[in-house]
């Protein structure tokens, strides 16, 4: 029989909480991407691997808190984005989804052996952060960094939201999703709307890079883990939009926790890949799925 201490399991919940809500800022990216462009990035991931070394060059060249390192990463990553969907990506728009796959995961094995070739394979963390000190509520012990990194998150999806929902070129962007032949019509720039879109997207995985390496560290195969965790999250939330995106990433982030609580560490993925089956048995389209 499984025995659980009860304030471990709130402690571990309330951790996931916080992951939850960092593993749905990494996804929005993707989201934004595949809703829109209908492309199937699967190096994704990786572009939060390679932003993450770069948040640690920068924060201990220029010795400051990895999170202010956004700043520079953000319209960096934006600006490789919209070159990569230039050089790369609109060249196999619109084409069979194996080419799709075949093109990004070249993408993704350049991206994960140039960060072999140049950091090899060892961890590089940052030596200091300013919120690298723990936080006391009762019996509850939540680490600063982990709850600065969740109201960024929270901070961001929101103005994505607000991006989607109340401009004028959030309005272009759902429209070019939902039938870009008549965004086309209506006088909508498509090209264009993609080129952002996938800067845009990209430029999130710098953000999410900056606060993970508050916590954690990078290594080549970051990428991996952050780029299964988005497809699942975005298969689950069915395209539904920042809503569903988040509350995908915080189911993901709570059953994560349930399942170090329940039974250890090496058991997160099993827990996290069932709920994904079992969700996905039931809603087939997802928790929030328009199409």
């Amino acid at each position: 029989m499984i025995s659980v201490e009860p304030m471990l399991l709130v402690q571990n919940i309330v951790n996931g909480v916080f992951m939850g809500l960092i593993y749905s800022l990494v996804a929005l990216g993707l989201a934004l991407i595949f809703g829109v462009m209908d492309i199937i990035n699967f190096a994704h991931g990786d572009f939060v691997m390679i932003g993450a070394y770069l948040t640690f060059l920068l924060a201990t060249t220029l010795l400051v808190d990895p999170t202010l390192t956004a700043f520079i990463t953000m319209p960096l990553f934006f600006v490789i984005g919209v070159a990569v969907y230039k050089g790369i990506i609109e060249r196999v728009l619109g084409a069979e989804p194996l080419i799709q796959i075949a093109v990004t995961v070249g993408l993704l094995m350049v991206l994960r052996n140039l960060a072999l070739m140049i950091f090899k394979a060892e961890p590089r963390g940052v030596p200091f952060t300013v919120f690298g000190f723990p936080i006391n509520v009762g019996p509850i012990t939540i680490a600063a960094s982990r709850l600065v990194a969740g109201i960024v998150s929270l901070v961001a999806l929101f103005l994505v939201h607000m991006l989607l929902t109340r401009t004028k070129w959030g309005i272009a962007m759902r429209a070019t999703a939902d039938d870009r032949e008549v965004a086309e019509l209506m006088g909508i720039n498509v090209k264009k709307v993609y080129a952002v879109t996938f800067g845009l997207g990209i430029s999130l995985t710098a953000l999410a890079a900056a606060l993970i390496m508050t916590f954690s560290r990078a290594d080549p195969y970051l990428g991996l883990l952050y780029g299964l965790l988005s497809w699942v999250i975005v298969a689950m939330g069915g395209l539904g939009g920042v809503i569903g995106v988040l509350a995908s990433g915080l189911i993901i982030g709570v059953i994560e926790a349930i399942g170090i609580s329940v039974v250890s560490a090496g058991a997160r993925e099993l827990f996290i890949y069932l709920t994904f089956f079992l969700i996905l048995w039931f809603r087939p389209r997802g928790l929030f799925g328009r199409r």
